[in-house]
């Protein structure tokens, strides 16, 4: 799937024979690299720093990444509980939440709307048109349990 460079963030560009609605569905999976040079393992290194600066403990880390034991003794004996895990998942919440509202401050400096082409972050940009911040659920957790959301 082609993204047009403008307007920025990029339109779905349908491949001959492909309806625009069809071209919109596949883009949610196949965005254009933000920054040249851009890659999935890229990403990963990200996602490790994020974590790592986020103080998410090395054994939680490689795991995250699909990595196997490290062979240091550490972690080894350091098992994976709900309260690291709980832990993480908060700081990574923070960290989404802060770069959604980054998204949406990009449109607004523009003078429109907060909006993406790409229906999830669409989605998630919803709360901030309706000027709430941060009202809509896949903003305010990654907890599934209705007691926390309610």
């Amino acid at each position: 799937m082609h993204c047009s460079r403008d307007p920025f963030p990029g339109i779905p560009v349908p491949m001959r024979g492909m309806h625009r609605a069809k071209a919109e569905q596949l883009a949610e999976c196949s965005w254009a690299a933000l920054i040249p040079g851009l890659t999935p393992h890229g990403l990963r290194h990200g996602h490790q720093t994020a974590m790592r600066r986020d103080r998410v403990p090395r054994v939680l880390r490689r795991d995250r990444l699909g990595h196997g034991a490290s062979g240091d003794i550490a972690d080894h004996y350091t098992h994976i509980d709900d309260e690291m895990t709980e832990e993480m998942l908060t700081r990574q919440t923070r960290r989404w939440q802060t770069a959604v509202a980054a998204r949406a401050r990009i449109d607004q400096a523009r003078g429109a709307e907060p909006r993406s082409a790409v229906p999830a972050l669409n989605e998630w940009l919803a709360a901030l048109r309706e000027g709430d911040g941060e009202s809509s659920s896949h903003l305010r957790s990654h907890r599934q349990d209705p007691e926390v959301e309610a």
